[in-house]
């Protein structure tokens, strides 16, 4: 496992291209400016942050959280989240690059769409099924019996990967004792299923998404998987896959990738100051492995 030397961020992904690894996050220090990309050859070692999407010029005011990049159709595109300026609320925006390092621009002068809820963390899975965009209904618009409530949804994407075709489906919500362990941290009861990446395995479509507040030494990355990208998704009972460990404390919001050698790893974040939990957290490199037991997907990251 790689504890790496950046720190200040959150929600990191990290994308493959051309022999060079490009890591994307959210800025902690500055969320209202848009996102920064570091580049490495090892995994190790990386460079200073190159500043890739100017927030400026977007349908966004700020909270510009969570990039995910692929590289498709010759071009590198972002799906992100960020709080709408005319809405006053938190939307999924798509900016498109001929370059990694961008500059990214946004596609549309308007969020990715609206469903007429806060909506925040898109991830994408591209496979022989079509493309999907997985996204989390934020809390802060979604109460479900006098309780807060982050929910998982799925939804088809056109061959650019920048439009929604069909319908948007609940595929995950907090159900479970281990994603309840935020529930009462102060104000209104809240619970959390957030930040999904998924990935086919040849059996099941595998989602790791993370459970409990994202400040808190109690957040986790989780799994579940189902024989649809549209779910029903089945959270097996090795949840959480990583939580608090040794010196890893609020380990969660990760994405997938492959390294040069074909190796399955993921990029998540851990908090900088597990004595003072914040949005300050840092980036961690893990090897995937997914093994069975009875039929059913296990997971372990290390």
């Amino acid at each position: 496992m790689i504890i790496t030397d950046i720190t200040k961020i959150g929600d990191p992904q990290i994308v493959l291209y051309d022999g060079k690894y490009y890591c994307y996050a959210t800025n902690c220090e500055h969320f209202c400016e848009g996102f920064d990309v570091r580049v490495s050859d090892d995994l190790a070692d990386w460079s200073e942050p190159i500043h890739c999407f100017h927030a400026i010029d977007s349908w966004g005011k700020s909270h510009f959280w969570a990039p995910e990049v692929v590289y498709h159709g010759g071009k590198f595109i972002m799906h992100y989240s960020a709080m709408s300026r005319e809405l006053n609320s938190l939307r999924i925006g798509v900016a498109v690059s001929d370059s990694p390092t961008g500059p990214f621009r946004d596609v549309f002068d308007a969020p990715m769409f609206d469903m007429g809820y806060a909506a925040i963390d898109g991830s994408v899975l591209i496979s022989d099924e079509g493309n999907f965009l997985y996204y989390s209904r934020d809390c802060s618009e979604n109460i479900v019996d006098g309780i807060r409530v982050s929910q998982l949804y799925c939804v088809e994407l056109d061959e650019s990967l920048t439009k929604c075709i069909g319908e948007h489906t609940l595929v995950s919500t907090p159900t479970e004792k281990f994603e309840r362990k935020s529930l009462n941290r102060g104000g209104t009861p809240t619970l959390w299923n957030e930040g999904p990446t998924v990935i086919f395995d040849g059996n099941y479509y595998i989602m790791n998404y993370s459970a409990n507040c994202y400040a808190t030494n109690d957040y986790a990355i989780c799994i579940s998987y189902a024989k649809s990208p549209r779910g029903p998704f089945i959270k097996p009972d090795c949840n959480p896959v990583l939580s608090c460990r040794d010196d890893l404390f609020g380990s969660g919001h990760n994405a997938f990738f492959k390294t040069k050698s074909g190796e399955l790893m993921t990029a998540f974040h851990i908090q900088t100051d597990p004595m003072r939990p914040s949005g300050d957290r840092r980036v961690v490199i893990g090897k995937v492995d997914i093994s069975y037991k009875d039929g059913v997907p296990y997971q372990s990251i290390d």
